[in-house]
């Protein structure tokens, strides 16, 4: 069945290269020095009056997409919260990288990064979107790049740059089944590089702290078939792919979790299904925001990361 092929490519370009795109790291400051009060001879060591957040993850991590990552991200407002509930000074350590697949979270660690992790005492790992988004990422630009056309710019690509694409990429995209076909060829290596990748995570955390309370989030959908737009309407067989990449990429987040005692499962899939519309920059109009393809955008709004914190926050209430 041939579709709207303008719209089947950005359904497959657009979304991908936004949240697999590159960026840079971005680490939490350090915590102000604080001493703890000198306890009594005969009582044990005082209640720690700090205490630390390391965050692992790629762009919704990192808070890509917000006015201020620093304040806005799940993990600044984790912290705030459990500071002003606590009585307890946290701090944010936010490892994330804008990109990042496990594969590159992996490396990243093995390279040095996440110094905060063995004192940590509670560490979040929100990884795997990129596994998946990746994919199209590499598919459009391998069928781009056989013909010579250059789409390393998508988050600026105006209507007529996207149409002359279009126009080229027609006749290889036409055949919707061979296209699943591929991509699901692709998606298979990235899901299982992901689950031994996972558990090399697992391993390298325990290995620097064996006390810290983890917790592992799976990956939420940020469009739906459901909502009133002619755009996800006119490429719901790829919206519909979509989603059963991220059902199994989820069942991959939660098979690992459950190996493992140790590991608290938070499902912000759940949490962002509770919404009408999911609570992403792109709104999936037809209308582009500020003369480029934003609409498309998958990351979290404000809205959106308030969202991923509350879910987090309940999941932490009881190893509080």
């Amino acid at each position: 069945m041939k579709m709207n092929m303008k719209n089947k490519l950005i359904a497959l370009c657009i979304p991908a290269m936004l949240l697999s795109g590159c960026g840079n790291a971005q680490t939490a400051s350090q915590p102000a020095g604080s001493s703890a009060e000198t306890a009594p001879a005969e009582t044990s060591a005082p209640e720690p009056t700090e205490k630390s957040l390391v965050t692992l993850g790629d762009s919704i991590s990192f808070g890509y997409g917000t006015d201020d990552p620093d304040t806005e991200r799940y993990s600044a407002l984790v912290t705030k919260a459990l500071s002003e509930q606590d009585g307890i000074t946290w701090t944010d350590y936010n490892y994330a990288v804008v990109g990042d697949d496990s594969s590159d979270l992996l490396k990243k660690l093995n390279n040095g990064r996440a110094m905060r992790l063995p004192s940590a005492d509670a560490v979040v790992l929100y990884i795997g979107a990129n596994n998946l988004l990746g994919v199209y990422g590499q598919y459009l630009e391998s069928k781009s790049d056989a013909l010579g056309i250059d789409v390393s710019d998508p988050t600026h690509m105006d209507s007529a740059a996207a149409e002359e694409i279009r126009e080229k990429l027609e006749s290889q995209l036409d055949d919707e089944e061979q296209v699943f076909k591929e991509l699901n060829a692709l998606i298979d290596g990235n899901l299982e590089r992901l689950e031994t990748d996972l558990e090399d995570i697992y391993t390298f955390i325990r290995d620097r702290n064996a006390d810290a309370d983890v917790y592992v989030l799976n990956i939420y959908e940020p469009y739906t078939t459901e909502a009133d737009s002619g755009i996800v309407k006119d490429n719901a067989a790829f919206y519909g792919f979509s989603a059963e990449q991220i059902a199994r990429a989820n069942q991959v987040i939660a098979d690992f979790t459950a190996k493992h005692d140790d590991l608290v499962p938070v499902d912000i899939h759940a949490a962002y299904a509770e919404y009408d519309a999911p609570p992403v920059i792109g709104n999936g109009g037809d209308t582009p925001q500020g003369g480029d393809f934003s609409f498309y955008d998958p990351h979290p709004t404000a809205e959106g990361q308030r969202c991923i914190a509350e879910t987090l926050l309940k999941a932490m209430e009881p190893q509080k």
